[in-house]
């Protein structure tokens, strides 16, 4: 679609809505919007009974199953879209999931003629099928970009806060391994950031129209090396343990292999996660500071949730 198609972007004041709205980062953005109205996409309305009502709507419906969204956006004047997974399980694939899940949500959008569409994509997304997660990521980046309807897209590195999963299954192993495992070199560089923060970078981008058509990266306050922040979280639960490091090409085998086990006693990596580990997390471009209009937290100064 040409540019002169697209519709020019105006402040978001109607209702929104959110794919995703009852996990991680959707609750946190739920609180940032406060009383505006918003339509929350669930599964199955009967586990979310408490969240239904005043200014939130609540419809049942799966972006990985196009039927089931027909309408769902009927009267929403943006659409924000979080869902995707970090593992594969089951028949939940990343393709299906995150690329196809995100066709799916931007052809409904564009069906019900949202003016405004919000995407959450990871940093370190590419074209790369060495790495299926940041693959379906950047094709469901190219599903928003080419839908035809202002979109802003984020792309947050290690997101932190109550709740989160990757930083609270670190210091679980940091409390209970009589060592501290680092997996590879621990030299990969990460740049955490807040979920709150992240939520405040969403509601910008629906107040800003001069957002739209942007990819922001997004980091907190500080850069830390994987062992850095194994070191941040030791100190935060007032643990001194001695460290091994584990080539990554032993623990390939363990990570999958430890797969069908209970969450609670597989390595804190998934198998995917475990690729990405070789890679750098962080970002010079970070626009957070721009989009909150301060510098972000870093990640020693906002996890004393961890127990």
């Amino acid at each position: 679609m040409s540019d002169a198609a697209v519709p020019t972007p105006q402040p978001v004041t109607g209702r929104i809505f959110i794919t995703g709205g009852t996990g991680f980062v959707g609750s946190n953005l739920r609180e940032a919007l406060g009383e505006r109205p918003v339509r929350l996409l669930v599964r199955k309305k009967t586990e979310v009974v408490s969240l239904g009502g005043g200014t939130v709507e609540v419809v049942e419906g799966d972006v990985t199953r196009p039927e089931t969204l027909r309408g769902a956006m009927d009267g929403c004047e943006a659409a924000i879209h979080l869902v995707a997974i970090i593992a594969e399980t089951g028949g939940a694939t990343f393709d299906g999931v995150i690329r196809a899940g995100t066709v799916n949500a931007v052809t409904e959008a564009k069906r019900a003629g949202v003016r405004r569409f919000l995407s959450m994509s990871a940093m370190g997304t590419r074209n790369d099928p060495n790495f299926g997660y940041f693959e379906a990521k950047w094709q469901a980046e190219q599903a928003v970009m080419d839908a035809g309807i202002p979109w802003t897209i984020f792309r947050p590195s290690v997101i932190f806060g109550p709740g989160d999963e990757f930083i609270t299954t670190l210091a679980q192993l940091v409390k209970l391994a009589p060592v501290i495992p680092v997996v590879g070199s621990g030299k990969s560089k990460f740049q955490p950031v807040s979920v709150r923060e992240v939520a405040r970078a969403f509601v910008r981008a629906l107040d800003d129209p001069t957002t739209a058509g942007h990819i922001y990266e997004l980091g907190g306050g500080k850069v830390y090396e994987y062992e850095q922040m194994l070191d941040v979280i030791a100190a935060k639960l007032g643990k001194k343990k001695p460290k091994v490091h584990v080539p990554i090409g032993l623990m390939r085998p363990v990570v999958a292999l430890s797969a069908p086990l209970p969450k609670a006693i597989r390595p804190p990596v998934t198998s995917e996660q475990l690729k990405m580990l070789a890679i750098d997390n962080c970002s010079d471009t970070s626009a957070t500071a721009h989009l909150i209009g301060r510098p972000p937290m870093r990640m020693e100064d906002g996890i004393d949730y961890i127990r």
